[in-house]
């Protein structure tokens, strides 16, 4: 994963930042930012540096000269040279992707910085500190020391791929609520984007991050997961679909029955529609009316995704008469995606878009809660603001605790 080919799929992944981390060393995140120059792409510098209980602390840094300045630190408490034979060259590249060094330090390695020193280094240098991955058993913060140090002054905490934001909030927040992210953890190309963070920010930089972590000025974390695969965040790019098609009204449904076993996902819109040939041909990855991306994929997916739960994906459209899709699950099927994060989907539906009238309802047998952002707006709450979004998560929270609980 050279810089050049980590910039691109960053960019493909459609994604507005990403933080470069290699292990215990910063030496290619200038090569990153200078090959996202001209791509709009912001690139946040830093590391993952272990700890010498082996713990894995990502920092986060302000600019290149701050990650550096923390790479020398690391690099005083970094014992060891790399064997080759056991983990390969550690290259160093320019952004053209050639070769213009290599590291003999032993980066696989512990520094002999505890957590809190690690964490303290962050902060000399202006950084965030945030916990790795901890729902990882191996070299995970939890997984490691078995809790989190009571006086860690953690900036949030990272979840992999592997775990929803829903399952880490009751695993891992306990009396201190860290703030939690969700990221790619990627070593390969192919694995950029397959997990993400929505936030709400002014632009894509780390003083915008360091307010939405603190829930300060309007900025916040919306949200977050496995894009294209948990079934919940199907819906954003869908719901896209209808944003572009010149929506004013969203309809979403997900009613899962277990006495049926059947789960239905659907949207509706009132956008201006798709003739015949458009409407048949919309479920081709390869096809696409929009011009912010190369292809299309998430009707395609989604379909993908519900035949092999034992379903199926139907779209009914009309030209001037909006366009309404459903895909239908085996609820019980073992190859049945999980529903996701439901919080993280109408977080960013709504806040990215105060202006649309949607209704949602989440029904589980004969129980059902709906948010409708019409009695919304009648009710005071101004989903722009702050306090406007906190009482939509607030609501969405309760009504998804409510069916769980009774499931």
């Amino acid at each position: 994963m050279h810089p050049a080919g980590l910039v691109t799929a960053a960019v493909a992944a459609g994604l507005d930042a990403v933080a470069v981390c290699d292990h215990n060393s910063a030496e290619n995140a200038g090569a990153v930012l200078r090959a996202a120059r001209a791509t709009g792409l912001t690139v946040i510098p830093g590391m993952e540096i272990t700890s010498a209980e082996e713990v894995h602390i990502l920092g986060l840094m302000p600019s290149l000269e701050a990650a550096l300045e923390l790479q020398s630190s690391v690099y005083r408490a970094l014992p060891g040279r790399n064997d080759e034979r056991a983990f390969g060259l550690q290259v160093i590249a320019n952004e053209h992707a050639e070769v213009v060094g290599f590291n003999q330090r032993l980066l696989a390695g512990a520094t002999t910085l505890t957590v809190e020193e690690v964490v303290a280094a962050i902060h000399r240098t202006n950084g965030l500190a945030v916990a790795s991955h901890v729902d990882r058993e191996g070299f995970g913060i939890i997984g490691q020391l078995g809790m989190i140090p009571p006086n860690l002054q953690l900036d949030a905490l990272e979840v992999s791929p592997r775990t929803p934001l829903p399952e880490a909030r009751a695993r891992f927040l306990g009396e201190r609520e860290f703030p939690l992210i969700s990221a790619s953890d990627a070593h390969e190309p192919k694995d950029v984007g397959r997990a993400v963070t929505y936030m709400r920010l002014e632009q894509a930089s780390l003083p915008e991050l360091r307010q939405a972590l603190l829930g300060i000025s309007g900025r916040m974390i919306l949200g977050g997961g496995k894009t294209m695969e948990d079934l919940a965040l199907h819906i954003l790019d869908i719901v896209q679909n209808s944003v572009e098609a010149g929506s004013t009204v969203i309809e979403i449904s997900i009613a899962e029955d277990p006495a049926t076993d059947t789960l239905v996902i659907e949207v509706s819109d009132n956008g201006r529609g798709m003739d015949a040939e458009s409407a048949a041909r919309a479920v081709d990855p390869f096809f696409t009316t929009r011009a912010t991306r190369r292809v299309g994929l998430g009707l395609a997916l989604l379909g993908e995704a519900a035949r092999a739960a034992g379903g199926e994906l139907k779209l009914e459209s009309r030209s001037g008469a909006g366009t309404r899709v459903s895909a239908t699950f085996r609820h019980s099927h073992i190859d049945r995606a999980p529903l996701g994060d439901i919080e993280t989907t109408i977080m960013v539906l709504m806040a990215s878009h105060p202006d649309l009238l949607v209704r949602f309802r989440h029904s589980l047998g004969t129980l059902w809660y709906e948010i409708d952002t019409h009695e919304l707006r009648a009710a005071g709450i101004d989903l722009w603001s702050p306090d406007g979004l906190g009482a939509l998560r607030k609501a969405i929270r309760k009504g998804e605790a409510d069916l769980q609980g009774a499931s």
